[in-house]
C-alpha cells in the first residue's frame, strides 16, 4: 500500500474519504460537486486544519466497521462518508440536487477492510432516477 501525506484544510477523521482542493489542502470528499468528488483516497489519520495526515490512495485498509464483504462502496453525498449504490441512489432521489457524482471508492474485503480502488466520478442526473 502506497501512502501519501497531505495537509488538512479542515477537520478530517480517520476513515474519511478526502479530496485535494486547488490550494493543495485535503478536505472531506462529497459526491455533491465535481471538485470534491475527485478523490485522493481514504484518510488513515485524524487531524485539524494544518495537520499532516496520511492517505491511502490505492490498497487495502482495515479500520472500518460494518462493511459487507464483496459490496462496492461509493462516495456519499455526505462529506467524507462511504455508501452503497442503493443508498446513494436513495439519497440522491430524496435530495433537492439536480444530480451528483457517482464514484467508486473500493470493495469491502472483510467487515472491517476495504480494498481502496478510486474511480473516476461520473455525473448522474436526478431526473433520470
Amino acid at each position: 500500500m502506497g501512502l501519501i501525506s497531505l495537509t488538512a484544510g479542515g477537520t478530517i477523521d480517520a476513515n474519511d474519504v478526502v479530496y485535494v482542493d486547488s490550494s493543495g489542502l485535503a478536505h472531506k470528499a462529497s459526491a455533491v460537486n465535481l471538485e470534491s468528488a475527485i478523490m485522493a483516497g481514504v484518510a488513515l489519520d485524524s487531524g485539524g486544519a494544518g495537520a499532516l495526515i496520511r492517505v491511502n490512495p490505492d490498497g487495502y485498509y482495515g479500520n472500518f466497521t460494518g462493511l459487507v464483504p464483496g459490496e462496492v462502496q461509493y462516495l456519499s453525498l455526505t462529506s467524507g462518508e462511504l455508501t452503497t449504490y442503493a443508498n446513494w441512489i436513495t439519497d440522491l432521489a430524496s435530495s433537492s440536487l439536480e444530480g451528483a457524482y457517482l464514484a467508486r471508492v473500493g470493495t469491502a474485503a472483510t467487515t472491517s477492510g476495504l480494498d481502496v480502488e478510486i474511480s473516476r466520478s461520473v455525473f448522474v442526473s436526478a431526473s433520470g432516477l
